[in-house]
């Protein structure tokens, strides 16, 4: 890969992900985990009521960004108050090399086991909060993408659903014991996270979307296809009749950048050169409609 080519992109990520942490910023929550301190955000629905199960979303960011500008991207706490869920966005400590964007790690390289992170994170909500362990569900934006995904192979019994926009992995091991269920978004126009995979995509980037979605619905045994248009832009492609009633639903545009369908922060994605954002989609309120028709036996 070319270092000017990653160094560019990194540029433009880092700018607008520094744009848009100038929003106002809650504390974070700290919790050891091995020798590490990690930190997470946490959003708990006003009058919570710890007689009632709540329904659990983890919202990873992406790489070089923070829980705060997540928030602001995926707007995922307001529909947490609406619809009754709890929010926690998780703060990512791997670093490739020195002087390199924090990220997640996904492929299991030297640092911290970000696995071992959201399983004692996981844990520690537990005990602490009435979480519905059949409803626990992970999203996340490029970076944050690739982690849920991550998270759907290596603890399968755990998350009941996934949602990666903008970077769907079949990762490397990958072998959950049954199938997830996922909604995922990818534009063809990524230029971080590229559609089909190039001679200059990241050294994390290691099949195109196609493959990767293949991968899954043959992990999930799906049997059923239907691919029809959503909008002009937009290929809605639908996976049934999957083991363990674990169906895939994949937009593809054929404008979108490197953004997320339907967010506020359209502009700024343009501005910085990641792209077009889809509008036609809203991709926060999809995901929630997805995750509440998938839960856990």
């Amino acid at each position: 890969m070319e270092i000017t080519k990653l160094s560019s992109s990194l540029f433009i990520v880092v700018s607008l992900f520094c744009a848009l942490s100038k929003s106002a910023q809650a504390p974070l929550h700290s919790l050891m985990v091995e020798a590490d301190k990690r930190y997470y955000r946490l959003f708990i629905p006003v009058k919570y009521n710890p007689q009632t199960s709540y329904p659990l979303v983890l919202n990873f960011h992406g790489t070089n960004s923070d829980p705060f500008n997540q928030e602001v991207l995926t707007r995922f706490e307001k529909l947490g108050q609406q619809k009754q869920f709890i929010v926690v966005s998780p703060l990512a400590l791997f670093t490739r090399n020195d002087g390199e964007p924090i990220t997640w790690n996904v492929d299991y390289e030297p640092g911290p086991d970000d696995v071992i992170f959201v399983s004692h994170l996981i844990k520690h909500l537990n005990r602490t909060f009435n979480i519905d362990g059949n409803k626990i569900y992970a999203t996340g934006f490029s970076g944050g993408a690739r982690m849920s995904s991550r998270l759907a192979c290596a603890i399968p019994d755990t998350i009941a659903a996934i949602a990666p926009v903008a970077g769907l992995r079949f990762p490397d091991a990958c072998k959950p014991s049954h199938g997830v269920p996922i909604i995922s978004f990818h534009g063809e126009k990524d230029t971080i996270n590229h559609y089909k995979l190039q001679h200059d995509s990241p050294v994390y980037w290691k099949m195109g979307i196609d493959e990767a979605l293949s991968k899954w619905v043959k992990n999930n045994q799906c049997t059923e296809t239907n691919i029809q248009k959503y909008s002009d832009t937009i290929l809605e492609q639908r996976y049934s009749g999957c083991d363990d009633g674990a169906d895939i639903l994949f937009y593809k545009s054929s404008i979108a950048g490197h953004t997320w369908p339907g967010s506020s922060q359209a502009d700024k994605f343009l501005e910085y050169g990641l792209g077009t954002t889809e509008k036609q989609l809203d991709a926060t309120n999809l995901i929630w409609e997805f995750f509440k028709n998938h839960q856990k036996n």
